[in-house]
Order: C-alpha cells, then sequence, then structure tokens
C-alpha cells in the first residue's frame, strides 16, 4: 500500500545547512519533539509529521509497512528539505528511521530508545495502561512503564503536559501497530552502515539497555549516549539534552 504524502499533516520549521526529518514513536504526535526541536532549528530545518492513523492524519483503513511509511517520509524530505539529511525516530520511529538507514543515503541517524529486538521489562499491565478509562490509573501505569522513575514527582508540570498529549492523540492503533508485523525487526536491526548515535533513557524499561549494547555491537560506525533521568519517553523527558546531543554528535563527527 503506497501512502499518499499530500494527506500527511507535517510542520516544517527553520532553515539552515541540514535537514532534520523526526519519526514518533508508535500513536505519538509531532507534539512529542516539542522539547527536542528548538535545539535542533539552531543549525537546520525540521521536518515532522503525524504518521498516517495518527492526531491529524487520517487513517488509510490498513496497517502500512516502515519500508511504505519510509518512503512517503523521503519524499517530503525531498520537497521540503534542505541540505543533508539526518533522519532522528523516537521508539517505534526509531524502527522507520533505521528501515530509512538501510533503504537510502542519508548523512546520519539517531535511533531514539529504540526498541523490539527483546522483550520490555516493564509490567504487561503497565504497558496495556493506554486501554485504562480512569486518567489518574492511566497515568501512574504509564509513568511506571515509559517514564524514568520519579519523573511527576521532579517535573510536574511536563508530566502533565505529556500524560495530556498521549492521552488525548487520536490513533487508529491497529493501523500503526500492523507496521511491526510488516516489518520484522530482523530485515532492519542493524542492518545499514550510516553513522548512527543511540540515545536511549538510562531508565527505560522498554528499549532497555539490550537494545542499545546490542545495536551498538551490530553497527560498523556508532556511537552510544545513555540519558539519565529519562525512561523510554527521553525525547519529552530530557528534550533539550536530547538535542544537545544530538548536535555534539554531528559536530565530532562533522556531518
Amino acid at each position: 500500500m503506497a501512502i499518499d504524502p499530500d494527506s500527511i499533516h507535517r510542520l516544517i520549521e527553520g532553515d539552515g545547512e541540514r535537514t532534520f526529518l523526526l519519526l514518533n514513536g508508535a500513536g505519538q504526535s509531532l507534539h512529542t519533539w516539542d522539547h527536542v526541536v528548538p535545539g535542533l532549528l539552531s543549525t537546520g530545518r525540521v521536518i515532522r509529521f503525524d504518521v498516517p492513523g495518527v492526531g491529524k492524519s487520517p487513517s488509510p483503513g490498513v496497517p502500512y509497512s516502515f519500508e511504505e511509511l519510509g518512503q512517503a517520509a523521503m519524499e517530503l524530505a525531498g520537497r521540503h528539505g534542505v541540505g543533508d539529511l539526518v533522519v532522528i525516530g523516537h521508539a517505534w520511529g526509531a524502527r522507520a528511521a533505521q528501515v530509512i538507514a538501510r533503504d537510502f543515503d542519508i548523512a546520519g541517524v539517531v535511533v531514539g530508545s529504540g526498541g523490539g529486538k527483546f522483550p520490555p521489562l516493564a509490567e504487561p499491565e503497565d504497558m496495556r495502561s493506554l486501554y485504562v478509562l480512569d486518567a489518574d490509573d492511566w497515568s501512574r501505569r504509564f509513568e511506571r512503564a515509559y517514564c524514568a522513575l520519579d519523573f511527576s514527582a521532579r517535573n510536574p508540570e511536563l508530566a502533565d503536559w505529556l500524560f495530556r498529549l498521549v492521552r488525548e492523540t487520536p490513533v487508529d492503533r491497529s493501523v500503526v501497530t500492523g507496521a511491526i508485523e510488516r516489518s520484522p525487526v530482523d530485515s532492519y536491526w542493524g542492518q545499514f552502515e550510516r553513522p548512527t548515535l543511540l540515545l536511549y533513557g538510562a531508565d527505560d524499561l522498554v528499549g532497555h539497555s539490550q537494545h542499545a549494547e546490542d545495536l551498538h555491537r551490530s553497527l560498523p560506525d556508532s556511537t552510544l549516549v545513555y540519558i539519565e533521568q529519562a525512561g523510554h519517553f527521553v525525547v519529552a523527558e530530557q528534550g533539550e539534552r536530547f538535542a544537545a546531543e544530538v548536535l555534539r554528535w554531528i559536530d565530532e563527527r562533522e556531518l
């Protein structure tokens, strides 16, 4: 199934010598990146979008693969990008980012808390928090599974923003999760040679350190950084630090 790029809700910001193409986690709004984008805009243009079936992008009604999503994302980058392209994926979006790194000529790729290779360490009942109706119970379970310890106590305003954003974003979950079945993890996991930055939350129970270390060993050109006080939602919990690590890596690698 081909994804029509014209149907995708996107946000194009900034200018500069390079383009950052952002790929969200499963069922997540493009606003998940709100605390990362300001840092990236200091050196380039940012393209972010709601994938089909999420947020303001209509559902195609049938599942799509990461290859199909990657093709549509690269069409957006071709239309709106400037200079070299760095692809940044978070969680589920990190899977799509790896597919793009495998199939396209890009300057570099950032894998943010990418999982899927090994079972999560989070409790199953907490990971099913998206299906809990009570808002307070939902928030407690979500935080235990996807955020660093004491996230809401340390930063209650940021936690409230994240919980509301995730909870209120419309999702056709059958369409989004279908990509995992259509694009097996072994078909892209470590199957690329582009310069790679691996950014993982130190407290991630989903894309945990077993994923980070395995991917680091598998890739010929990778840098691994753990971000403290961050879980699976590292781009929201530590957005400024995430952006700073991306820019530091770009400078060091002269990308």
